[in-house]
Protein backbone atom coordinates (compact mmCIF):
# COMPACT_ATOMS: atom_id res chain seq x y z
CA UNK A 1 0.00 0.00 0.00
CA UNK A 2 3.08 2.40 -0.54
CA UNK A 3 1.45 5.44 -2.23
CA UNK A 4 2.80 8.65 -3.45
CA UNK A 5 1.86 12.31 -1.88
CA UNK A 6 1.46 15.01 -4.09
CA UNK A 7 0.20 17.18 -0.86
CA UNK A 8 0.33 17.14 2.79
CA UNK A 9 -1.54 19.45 5.06
CA UNK A 10 -1.31 19.15 8.61
CA UNK A 11 -3.58 20.86 11.57
CA UNK A 12 -5.51 20.86 14.70
CA UNK A 13 -8.80 22.19 15.42
CA UNK A 14 -12.92 22.03 14.88
CA UNK A 15 -17.24 22.15 12.51
CA UNK A 16 -18.84 24.36 9.92
CA UNK A 17 -22.19 26.09 10.33
CA UNK A 18 -23.55 22.95 9.36
CA UNK A 19 -23.06 20.08 11.79
CA UNK A 20 -23.32 20.29 15.60
CA UNK A 21 -22.10 20.83 18.72
CA UNK A 22 -5.86 14.27 25.15
CA UNK A 23 -5.69 11.78 27.60
CA UNK A 24 -7.95 13.84 30.50
CA UNK A 25 -6.98 12.47 34.17
CA UNK A 26 -7.47 14.87 37.27
CA UNK A 27 -7.59 14.45 40.84
CA UNK A 28 -10.07 15.43 42.75
CA UNK A 29 -10.45 19.32 43.57
CA UNK A 30 -10.22 18.73 47.09
CA UNK A 31 -8.94 21.20 49.59
CA UNK A 32 -5.53 21.66 49.92
CA UNK A 33 -3.47 23.79 51.91
CA UNK A 34 -0.95 23.91 49.50
CA UNK A 35 -0.24 26.98 47.88
CA UNK A 36 1.77 29.43 45.39
CA UNK A 37 2.57 32.90 43.97
CA UNK A 38 0.93 34.41 40.78
CA UNK A 39 1.62 37.26 38.21
CA UNK A 40 0.23 37.85 35.01
CA UNK A 41 3.11 37.96 32.29
CA UNK A 42 3.07 39.27 28.93
CA UNK A 43 5.53 36.83 27.48
CA UNK A 44 7.25 33.87 28.43
CA UNK A 45 10.70 33.44 27.57
CA UNK A 46 10.01 31.85 24.25
CA UNK A 47 12.53 29.76 22.54
CA UNK A 48 11.96 28.05 18.62
CA UNK A 49 11.59 24.81 18.56
CA UNK A 50 11.34 22.88 15.10
CA UNK A 51 9.80 19.79 14.91
CA UNK A 52 11.63 17.32 14.05
CA UNK A 53 11.43 17.74 10.13
CA UNK A 54 11.97 20.74 9.98
CA UNK A 55 8.39 22.30 8.63
CA UNK A 56 6.91 24.07 11.61
CA UNK A 57 8.66 26.13 14.21
CA UNK A 58 6.70 26.43 17.79
CA UNK A 59 6.89 29.56 19.34
CA UNK A 60 7.32 30.07 23.35
CA UNK A 61 7.98 27.43 26.14
CA UNK A 62 7.00 24.11 25.83
CA UNK A 63 5.17 22.87 28.81
CA UNK A 64 4.69 19.92 30.86
CA UNK A 65 2.66 18.22 33.14
CA UNK A 66 1.20 17.87 35.84
CA UNK A 67 -0.91 21.16 35.53
CA UNK A 68 -1.49 22.84 38.88
CA UNK A 69 -5.06 25.26 39.42
CA UNK A 70 -4.72 27.39 41.91
CA UNK A 71 -7.58 29.67 43.36
CA UNK A 72 -7.06 33.44 43.77
CA UNK A 73 -5.60 33.15 47.36
CA UNK A 74 -3.15 30.57 46.33
CA UNK A 75 -4.40 27.15 47.70
CA UNK A 76 -4.68 24.12 45.51
CA UNK A 77 -7.86 23.43 43.71
CA UNK A 78 -6.31 20.25 41.59
CA UNK A 79 -3.58 18.84 39.73
CA UNK A 80 -4.75 17.28 36.24
CA UNK A 81 -2.04 15.73 33.68
CA UNK A 82 -3.82 17.83 30.71
CA UNK A 83 -3.44 21.32 29.89
CA UNK A 84 -6.57 22.40 28.47
CA UNK A 85 -8.33 20.60 31.19
CA UNK A 86 -6.68 22.70 33.66
CA UNK A 87 -7.54 25.92 31.71
CA UNK A 88 -10.79 24.89 30.99
CA UNK A 89 -11.46 24.32 35.31
CA UNK A 90 -9.45 27.35 36.06
CA UNK A 91 -12.04 29.31 33.59
CA UNK A 92 -14.92 28.05 34.61
CA UNK A 93 -14.20 28.44 37.97
CA UNK A 94 -12.72 31.93 38.55
CA UNK A 95 -14.63 34.78 39.59
CA UNK A 96 -13.61 38.44 39.95
CA UNK A 97 -12.67 38.20 43.41
CA UNK A 98 -11.30 34.58 42.82
CA UNK A 99 -8.98 35.20 39.91
CA UNK A 100 -7.33 31.49 39.46
CA UNK A 101 -4.18 30.53 37.68
CA UNK A 102 -2.97 27.55 36.64
CA UNK A 103 1.04 26.49 36.70
CA UNK A 104 3.20 23.46 34.92
CA UNK A 105 4.95 20.87 36.14
CA UNK A 106 7.89 23.46 36.03
CA UNK A 107 6.28 26.42 37.92
CA UNK A 108 5.64 28.09 34.71
CA UNK A 109 2.14 30.21 35.26
CA UNK A 110 0.37 29.54 31.70
CA UNK A 111 -3.07 30.74 32.62
CA UNK A 112 -4.32 33.55 35.09
CA UNK A 113 -8.09 35.03 34.95
CA UNK A 114 -7.61 38.81 33.78
CA UNK A 115 -9.39 41.15 31.66
CA UNK A 116 -11.13 40.40 28.15
CA UNK A 117 -8.79 42.60 26.54
CA UNK A 118 -6.12 40.33 26.92
CA UNK A 119 -5.76 37.04 25.38
CA UNK A 120 -3.76 34.26 26.65
CA UNK A 121 -1.72 32.36 23.68
CA UNK A 122 -0.48 29.03 23.22
CA UNK A 123 1.16 27.37 20.08
CA UNK A 124 0.14 23.87 20.60
CA UNK A 125 1.30 22.77 23.99
CA UNK A 126 4.19 25.66 24.23
CA UNK A 127 3.33 28.90 26.24
CA UNK A 128 3.76 32.49 24.32
CA UNK A 129 1.72 34.16 27.01
CA UNK A 130 -0.49 37.22 27.73
CA UNK A 131 -0.72 40.11 24.45
CA UNK A 132 -2.87 42.24 23.55
CA UNK A 133 -6.41 40.86 21.98
CA UNK A 134 -5.61 42.70 18.85
CA UNK A 135 -1.99 41.34 19.09
CA UNK A 136 -2.70 37.80 20.17
CA UNK A 137 -4.94 37.83 17.17
CA UNK A 138 -2.57 39.08 14.60
CA UNK A 139 0.11 36.40 15.75
CA UNK A 140 -2.17 33.42 15.57
CA UNK A 141 -2.79 33.99 11.60
CA UNK A 142 0.47 32.94 11.16
CA UNK A 143 -0.15 29.91 13.74
CA UNK A 144 -1.42 27.38 12.62
CA UNK A 145 -1.03 25.16 15.73
CA UNK A 146 -2.16 28.18 17.73
CA UNK A 147 -4.72 28.13 20.33
CA UNK A 148 -6.25 31.62 21.98
CA UNK A 149 -8.05 32.21 25.18
CA UNK A 150 -9.79 35.24 26.35
CA UNK A 151 -8.83 36.38 29.09
CA UNK A 152 -11.23 34.71 31.51
CA UNK A 153 -10.30 31.30 30.29
CA UNK A 154 -14.30 30.66 28.91
CA UNK A 155 -13.64 30.47 25.40
CA UNK A 156 -11.66 30.11 22.36
CA UNK A 157 -11.19 33.30 20.72
CA UNK A 158 -8.98 32.07 17.35
CA UNK A 159 -7.84 28.32 16.68
CA UNK A 160 -4.90 28.00 14.30
CA UNK A 161 -6.04 27.13 10.65
CA UNK A 162 -4.16 25.79 7.73
CA UNK A 163 -6.00 26.35 3.94
CA UNK A 164 -5.04 24.07 1.04
CA UNK A 165 -3.55 25.49 -2.14
CA UNK A 166 -5.17 27.52 -3.66
CA UNK A 167 -7.37 28.01 -1.31
CA UNK A 168 -9.28 32.17 -2.12
CA UNK A 169 -8.47 33.77 1.66
CA UNK A 170 -9.62 37.20 0.65
CA UNK A 171 -13.30 35.86 1.16
CA UNK A 172 -14.91 35.84 4.48
CA UNK A 173 -14.24 32.35 5.65
CA UNK A 174 -16.60 31.31 8.88
CA UNK A 175 -14.54 29.04 11.43
CA UNK A 176 -16.18 27.59 13.84
CA UNK A 177 -14.11 27.76 17.23
CA UNK A 178 -16.48 25.61 19.90
CA UNK A 179 -16.47 22.66 17.89
CA UNK A 180 -13.11 20.91 18.36
CA UNK A 181 -11.04 20.30 14.82
CA UNK A 182 -12.49 19.63 11.22
CA UNK A 183 -11.36 19.15 7.62
CA UNK A 184 -13.58 21.27 5.11
CA UNK A 185 -13.10 21.51 1.09
CA UNK A 186 -15.66 23.84 -0.76
CA UNK A 187 -16.27 23.67 -4.58
CA UNK A 188 -17.49 27.45 -6.21
CA UNK A 189 -20.71 27.86 -7.28
CA UNK A 190 -22.01 29.44 -10.42
CA UNK A 191 -20.18 31.54 -12.90
CA UNK A 192 -20.82 35.52 -14.02
CA UNK A 193 -19.42 37.40 -17.10
CA UNK A 194 -20.05 40.94 -17.80
CA UNK A 195 -22.17 41.07 -14.60
CA UNK A 196 -24.87 37.91 -15.97
CA UNK A 197 -24.90 34.52 -14.47
CA UNK A 198 -23.17 31.70 -17.80
CA UNK A 199 -23.08 28.41 -15.49
CA UNK A 200 -24.96 27.52 -12.56
CA UNK A 201 -23.59 26.43 -9.20
CA UNK A 202 -22.74 22.86 -8.96
CA UNK A 203 -25.47 20.24 -8.57
CA UNK A 204 -24.40 16.95 -8.17
CA UNK A 205 -21.34 15.09 -6.06
CA UNK A 206 -20.12 11.78 -5.79
CA UNK A 207 -17.50 10.25 -4.06
CA UNK A 208 -16.15 6.60 -2.71
CA UNK A 209 -15.57 6.43 0.96
CA UNK A 210 -12.87 3.80 1.91
CA UNK A 211 -13.98 3.40 5.90
CA UNK A 212 -12.19 0.02 5.21
CA UNK A 213 -8.98 2.59 5.67
CA UNK A 214 -10.01 4.46 8.68
CA UNK A 215 -9.78 4.33 12.27
CA UNK A 216 -11.61 5.35 15.33
CA UNK A 217 -10.89 6.06 19.32
CA UNK A 218 -13.13 7.29 21.86
CA UNK A 219 -12.76 10.60 23.92
CA UNK A 220 -11.49 9.98 27.30
CA UNK A 221 -13.11 13.05 27.83
CA UNK A 222 -16.38 14.15 30.32
CA UNK A 223 -19.46 15.09 27.57
CA UNK A 224 -20.68 14.01 24.32
CA UNK A 225 -18.36 13.29 21.23
CA UNK A 226 -19.63 12.72 17.51
CA UNK A 227 -17.55 11.57 14.31
CA UNK A 228 -19.14 13.37 11.25
CA UNK A 229 -18.97 12.39 7.20
CA UNK A 230 -20.90 14.63 5.21
CA UNK A 231 -21.62 16.39 2.06
CA UNK A 232 -22.84 19.84 2.80
CA UNK A 233 -25.02 21.33 -0.12
CA UNK A 234 -25.82 25.34 -0.39
CA UNK A 235 -27.68 27.50 -2.61
CA UNK A 236 -28.64 30.24 -0.17
CA UNK A 237 -30.07 28.17 2.61
CA UNK A 238 -27.09 25.08 3.06
CA UNK A 239 -27.65 21.18 4.45
CA UNK A 240 -25.93 18.84 5.98
CA UNK A 241 -26.14 14.92 4.64
CA UNK A 242 -24.27 12.07 5.50
CA UNK A 243 -22.85 9.90 8.63
CA UNK A 244 -22.51 10.43 12.30
CA UNK A 245 -20.83 7.97 14.05
CA UNK A 246 -21.44 7.31 17.82
CA UNK A 247 -20.70 4.48 20.13
CA UNK A 248 -24.14 2.51 21.18
CA UNK A 249 -22.87 -0.40 22.25
CA UNK A 250 -20.23 -1.91 24.08
CA UNK A 251 -17.18 -2.43 21.05
CA UNK A 252 -19.18 -1.72 17.97
CA UNK A 253 -19.01 2.11 16.66
CA UNK A 254 -22.54 2.63 14.49
CA UNK A 255 -22.75 4.82 10.97
CA UNK A 256 -26.38 6.08 10.77
CA UNK A 257 -28.08 9.25 8.50
CA UNK A 258 -27.82 12.70 10.20
CA UNK A 259 -28.91 15.60 8.53
CA UNK A 260 -28.56 19.65 9.76
CA UNK A 261 -31.05 21.51 7.46
CA UNK A 262 -31.55 25.64 7.65
CA UNK A 263 -34.84 25.64 6.39
CA UNK A 264 -37.22 27.66 8.25
CA UNK A 265 -39.47 24.93 8.56
CA UNK A 266 -37.16 23.11 10.87
CA UNK A 267 -36.27 26.32 12.78
CA UNK A 268 -40.01 26.64 13.50
CA UNK A 269 -39.95 23.09 14.46
CA UNK A 270 -37.03 22.60 16.52
CA UNK A 271 -35.61 19.70 14.57
CA UNK A 272 -32.56 21.54 12.02
CA UNK A 273 -30.34 19.08 13.48
CA UNK A 274 -31.64 15.00 13.59
CA UNK A 275 -30.27 11.20 13.26
CA UNK A 276 -32.44 9.67 10.84
CA UNK A 277 -32.49 6.60 13.27
CA UNK A 278 -30.02 4.03 14.28
CA UNK A 279 -30.09 1.37 11.39
CA UNK A 280 -26.74 1.19 10.70
CA UNK A 281 -25.16 2.36 7.13
CA UNK A 282 -21.58 0.57 8.45
CA UNK A 283 -20.23 -0.33 11.64
CA UNK A 284 -16.40 -0.54 12.98
CA UNK A 285 -15.09 -3.26 15.37
CA UNK A 286 -13.06 -2.02 18.96
CA UNK A 287 -9.72 -3.99 18.74
CA UNK A 288 -9.66 -4.63 22.72
CA UNK A 289 -6.14 -5.20 22.69
CA UNK A 290 -5.16 -1.05 21.17
CA UNK A 291 -8.73 0.57 21.85
CA UNK A 292 -8.80 1.12 18.23
CA UNK A 293 -11.98 0.57 16.26
CA UNK A 294 -11.69 -0.62 12.81
CA UNK A 295 -13.20 -2.41 9.52
CA UNK A 296 -15.38 0.04 8.20
CA UNK A 297 -17.15 -0.95 4.77
CA UNK A 298 -16.16 1.30 1.84
CA UNK A 299 -19.32 3.51 0.60
CA UNK A 300 -20.35 4.98 -2.26
CA UNK A 301 -22.11 8.86 -1.77
CA UNK A 302 -24.64 10.47 -4.70
CA UNK A 303 -25.66 13.72 -3.70
CA UNK A 304 -28.17 16.01 -6.15
CA UNK A 305 -28.70 19.45 -4.71
CA UNK A 306 -32.66 20.40 -6.81
CA UNK A 307 -35.25 23.14 -6.82
CA UNK A 308 -37.06 21.32 -4.10
CA UNK A 309 -33.86 20.58 -1.69
CA UNK A 310 -31.23 17.48 -1.67
CA UNK A 311 -31.05 14.32 -1.80
CA UNK A 312 -28.48 11.86 -0.63
CA UNK A 313 -27.84 8.00 -1.67
CA UNK A 314 -25.12 5.90 0.26
CA UNK A 315 -24.33 2.91 -0.82
CA UNK A 316 -22.82 0.01 1.00
CA UNK A 317 -20.32 -1.60 -1.18
CA UNK A 318 -19.80 -4.82 1.06
CA UNK A 319 -23.82 -5.55 0.90
CA UNK A 320 -25.20 -3.18 -1.91
CA UNK A 321 -27.77 -1.99 0.57
CA UNK A 322 -28.80 1.34 0.26
CA UNK A 323 -29.73 4.83 2.40
CA UNK A 324 -31.43 7.72 1.55
CA UNK A 325 -32.43 11.31 2.77
CA UNK A 326 -34.56 13.34 0.91
CA UNK A 327 -35.11 16.69 1.86
CA UNK A 328 -37.56 17.97 0.68
CA UNK A 329 -38.83 21.62 0.43
CA UNK A 330 -41.04 22.57 -2.76
CA UNK A 331 -39.00 25.27 -4.69
CA UNK A 332 -36.82 26.45 -1.99
CA UNK A 333 -33.94 26.84 -5.10
CA UNK A 334 -36.78 28.14 -7.79
CA UNK A 335 -34.24 31.33 -8.40
CA UNK A 336 -30.84 30.42 -7.19
CA UNK A 337 -29.20 27.32 -8.57
CA UNK A 338 -26.82 29.52 -9.55
CA UNK A 339 -25.69 29.49 -6.25
CA UNK A 340 -25.29 25.81 -5.43
CA UNK A 341 -22.27 24.79 -4.22
CA UNK A 342 -20.71 21.65 -2.45
CA UNK A 343 -19.02 21.05 0.77
CA UNK A 344 -17.10 17.77 1.35
CA UNK A 345 -16.07 17.24 5.15
CA UNK A 346 -15.25 14.77 7.88
CA UNK A 347 -14.76 15.69 11.83
CA UNK A 348 -14.47 14.04 15.48
CA UNK A 349 -15.52 16.34 17.40
CA UNK A 350 -17.31 17.97 20.90
CA UNK A 351 -21.16 18.77 20.44
CA UNK A 352 -20.39 22.16 22.53
CA UNK A 353 -17.59 22.66 24.34
CA UNK A 354 -16.18 26.27 24.52
CA UNK A 355 -12.50 25.65 25.83
CA UNK A 356 -12.47 21.62 23.74
CA UNK A 357 -9.77 19.52 25.03
CA UNK A 358 -7.11 19.24 22.85
CA UNK A 359 -5.81 16.51 24.00
CA UNK A 360 -8.52 14.31 25.09
CA UNK A 361 -7.76 10.99 23.21
CA UNK A 362 -10.00 10.89 20.48
CA UNK A 363 -9.21 10.02 17.24
CA UNK A 364 -10.79 9.41 13.79
CA UNK A 365 -7.99 8.80 10.70
CA UNK A 366 -7.03 8.18 7.53
CA UNK A 367 -10.94 8.59 6.13
CA UNK A 368 -9.79 8.28 2.41
CA UNK A 369 -11.72 10.03 -0.13
CA UNK A 370 -11.80 8.64 -3.92
CA UNK A 371 -13.40 9.26 -7.44
CA UNK A 372 -14.50 12.68 -6.17
CA UNK A 373 -16.61 14.25 -9.13
CA UNK A 374 -18.90 17.17 -9.00
CA UNK A 375 -21.08 18.59 -12.13
CA UNK A 376 -22.76 21.60 -12.27
CA UNK A 377 -26.40 21.60 -11.93
CA UNK A 378 -29.05 19.91 -14.60
CA UNK A 379 -32.61 20.72 -14.45
CA UNK A 380 -33.31 17.33 -15.13
CA UNK A 381 -31.43 16.31 -12.47
CA UNK A 382 -29.78 13.53 -14.76
CA UNK A 383 -26.29 13.36 -14.87
CA UNK A 384 -24.49 10.69 -17.17
CA UNK A 385 -20.59 11.33 -15.92
CA UNK A 386 -20.03 13.66 -19.72
CA UNK A 387 -20.27 16.50 -17.48
CA UNK A 388 -17.88 15.46 -14.10
CA UNK A 389 -14.93 17.88 -12.80
CA UNK A 390 -12.14 15.94 -10.56
CA UNK A 391 -12.60 17.83 -7.36
CA UNK A 392 -9.64 17.67 -5.51
CA UNK A 393 -7.19 20.30 -3.34
CA UNK A 394 -6.18 22.83 -5.59
CA UNK A 395 -8.71 22.16 -8.84
CA UNK A 396 -9.97 24.63 -10.22
CA UNK A 397 -13.18 24.62 -9.14
CA UNK A 398 -12.11 24.63 -5.41
CA UNK A 399 -13.28 27.54 -3.89
CA UNK A 400 -11.26 27.39 -0.66
CA UNK A 401 -10.35 24.21 1.83
CA UNK A 402 -8.82 24.00 5.62
CA UNK A 403 -7.84 22.10 8.28
CA UNK A 404 -9.41 23.97 11.06
CA UNK A 405 -7.33 23.42 14.47
CA UNK A 406 -4.20 22.49 12.83
CA UNK A 407 -2.69 20.84 16.27
CA UNK A 408 -6.03 18.32 15.68
CA UNK A 409 -6.61 17.99 11.95
CA UNK A 410 -4.76 17.00 8.90
CA UNK A 411 -5.18 16.43 5.10
CA UNK A 412 -3.04 14.63 2.97
CA UNK A 413 -3.50 14.61 -1.04
CA UNK A 414 -1.46 11.98 -3.43
CA UNK A 415 -1.62 9.39 -5.97
CA UNK A 416 -1.40 5.66 -5.42
CA UNK A 417 2.16 4.17 -7.05
CA UNK A 418 0.78 0.95 -7.71
CA UNK A 419 -1.93 -1.10 -8.24
CA UNK A 420 -3.73 -2.77 -4.97
CA UNK A 421 -6.24 -3.48 -2.83
CA UNK A 422 -8.04 -1.17 0.64
CA UNK A 423 -8.87 -3.01 3.94
CA UNK A 424 -12.16 -3.95 2.48
CA UNK A 425 -10.71 -5.44 -0.92
CA UNK A 426 -11.92 -3.31 -3.32
CA UNK A 427 -8.85 -2.25 -6.20
CA UNK A 428 -7.42 0.95 -6.77
CA UNK A 429 -5.19 1.49 -9.94
CA UNK A 430 -1.54 3.22 -9.70
CA UNK A 431 -2.02 7.13 -10.30
CA UNK A 432 -5.49 7.74 -9.12
CA UNK A 433 -5.78 10.39 -6.96
CA UNK A 434 -7.27 10.25 -2.78
CA UNK A 435 -7.90 12.21 -0.40
CA UNK A 436 -7.43 11.42 3.14
CA UNK A 437 -9.04 13.22 6.06
CA UNK A 438 -7.90 12.97 9.84
CA UNK A 439 -8.56 14.54 13.13
CA UNK A 440 -6.99 13.55 15.83
CA UNK A 441 -6.40 15.10 19.78
CA UNK A 442 -3.93 12.63 21.48
CA UNK A 443 -0.98 14.65 20.41
CA UNK A 444 -0.66 12.14 17.23
CA UNK A 445 2.78 13.24 14.69
CA UNK A 446 1.22 15.63 12.53
CA UNK A 447 3.45 14.39 9.61
CA UNK A 448 2.31 10.44 9.57
CA UNK A 449 0.63 10.07 5.95
CA UNK A 450 -1.66 7.83 5.01
CA UNK A 451 -0.19 4.94 3.71
CA UNK A 452 3.13 5.36 5.29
Amino acid sequence: MKRKSLLTFLLVLGFSSSLIACNNTSTSSGESSSSASSSVIENSSSSSIVENNGEYVYDGTLTVAPYSVYRGDQTLFGTYQNMFDAIRTAGENSTSSNKMFVKDGNDLLIFQRQSNSNYWCYDGLHFVGSKPSNEALEWGKNKERCFIVNGRGTGYTMIGTKYYENSDTTQDIPLELTSGAYNYMFTKAGTMSGGQWVEPGYGYMECYVRLSEATYQATKDDGTWNAYIFINGAGGLSCDLGLIGVVREEGVLTFALVRNCQHPDHNEAGNSFAVLGWDPVTTMQLDEKTGVYKNGDDLFFQCWQTVDGWVLKITNLANNKVFTINEYHKNMFKNSTQYFRFLLAASYCPVVMNVWNARSGASLRNVVFDNINIARFEEDNEYDGSTFEEFYPGTDNMVYGFSQGADCASMVYGTHESDGKYGSGNSYKAGQKYLSFSCYYDGGSHYQEYGE
